[in-house]
């Protein structure tokens, strides 16, 4: 018997795009592993598909796209975005009718409002709103920091992934008192590679075998990071010739810009423009070393699975990346803005393999101990029980 007493709990999972994104990972990753004797779960994406779209329809679940835009802000064009947003209520209004969710969860700004207003216009008993990231995006969009604490009014629980993105919501935002919940992301380490499986991947990718590959993965969004990182990569290349930066992520604003950088720094033969992919998991295993150099951040995904892939990692000190990296134990923190400070980290561990190595295998026992994906998957479980039970 559920919770509930009347069959599984029913999750109706909102996000705006199925895109190959930390969130929709997350997601993704929870649908694979939740209890479905327990729960049954659905997915609406309010705007469409993505790079993902496949991995989800392959888990078997209901999946509705609706076709809009939601929120998303078009300077000048208000009127247009307002319509939109309501059309977005209404179609998710009647999908949430007909599908009797007991719990709305919601992910990313767009979603968590309008998730939130039609669930409560369809009579969807618990509302869960998602933060996971810090508030500088809304510097650029003002009206996101004026409607988005309307989500939290309507929600029963504020999640939260990290301690950085609660403190960042108590600062920012209104209508949370009481409704917080804390559960970090979760990853399941991944196998190693034996050095065959290895250079056979590097062979496939035209990548060296001698070469050391730095790895970072991230949308090209404008607060990422990549300019400090092509900044860093230009001191490294010449004392460190046969060293490789692979970039993989859509481009959501900045990668011709990144490209064009790179250019003018003249290291175009020692960086690759690899775009969206979903394979991470083989290019983390066929890398030596992870740099994540974006300037605010909530709690990153490609963190934790660069760490259960044993590799070391050179992030900025900011947001939630402390409560992942151990700075001199699983990798370095560095302060944001400071190419000079990330090239000077990179080398260190460019230099010394086995110090390299020695990161990785720390930033794996971390992994495993503080952020098991069974145990995110267990908390989110035990949330739903107590929501669909009647608790906050």
């Amino acid at each position: 018997m559920t919770a509930t007493g009347r069959g599984p709990i029913r999750i109706a999972y909102v996000l705006p795009y199925l895109v190959a994104g930390g969130t929709e990972g997350h997601v993704l990753s929870l649908l694979r592993r939740i209890d479905r004797r327990r729960f049954s779960p659905i997915v609406i994406a309010l705007g469409g598909g993505g790079e993902l779209e496949h991995a989800f329809r392959k888990e078997g679940v209901p999946l509705h796209m609706l076709g809009r835009d939601g929120l998303t802000p078009r300077p000048g064009r208000m009127a247009r975005t307002l319509r939109d947003a309501l059309g977005s209520v209404r179609s998710l209004s009647g999908i949430l009718r007909r599908e009797r969710p007991d719990i709305l969860h919601a992910y990313l700004p767009a979603a968590n409002v309008i998730g939130a207003i039609a669930a409560r216009l369809s009579g969807v008993p618990r509302v869960i709103v998602s933060k996971r990231a810090l508030a500088e995006y809304k510097a650029a969009h003002p009206r996101l920091r004026r409607v988005e604490p309307l989500g939290n009014l309507m929600a029963d629980v504020v999640l939260v992934n990290s301690d950085a993105v609660r403190r960042d919501v108590e600062r920012t935002e209104r209508h949370w008192a009481g409704k917080f919940r804390k559960i970090y992301n979760g990853v399941a380490p991944i196998p190693p590679w034996t050095t065959e499986e290895k250079e056979a991947f590097r062979r496939r990718e035209g990548i060296p075998i001698d070469a050391r590959v730095v790895l970072c993965v991230s949308n090209f969004y404008p607060y990422k990071g990549h300019d400090e990182l092509v900044e860093a990569a230009a001191r490294i290349v010449p004392a460190f010739p046969k060293v490789i930066f692979l970039m993989v992520g859509r481009d959501s604003g900045t990668m011709e810009a990144t490209k064009a950088r790179v250019r003018e720094r003249n290291i175009e033969g020692s960086v690759r423009f690899a775009g969206g992919r979903t394979d991470v998991p083989d290019l983390l295993r066929a890398s030596d070393l992870f740099v994540h150099p974006s300037r605010e951040e909530g709690f990153s995904n490609a963190i934790l699975e660069a760490m259960a892939a044993r590799l070391p990692v050179v992030a900025c000190d900011v947001g939630g990346n402390p409560e992942a990296v151990v700075d001199v134990e699983t990798g370095r923190l560095v302060p944001p803005l400071d190419p000079e400070r990330f090239a000077d980290a990179m080398g260190e561990l460019i230099a010394d393999e086995s110090k390299g190595k020695s990161f990785g295998e720390a930033g794996l026992r971390r992994a495993s101990e503080r952020f098991p994906l069974d145990r995110m998957v267990g908390e989110m479980e035990s949330l739903y029980e107590s929501l669909a039970r009647g608790g906050r």
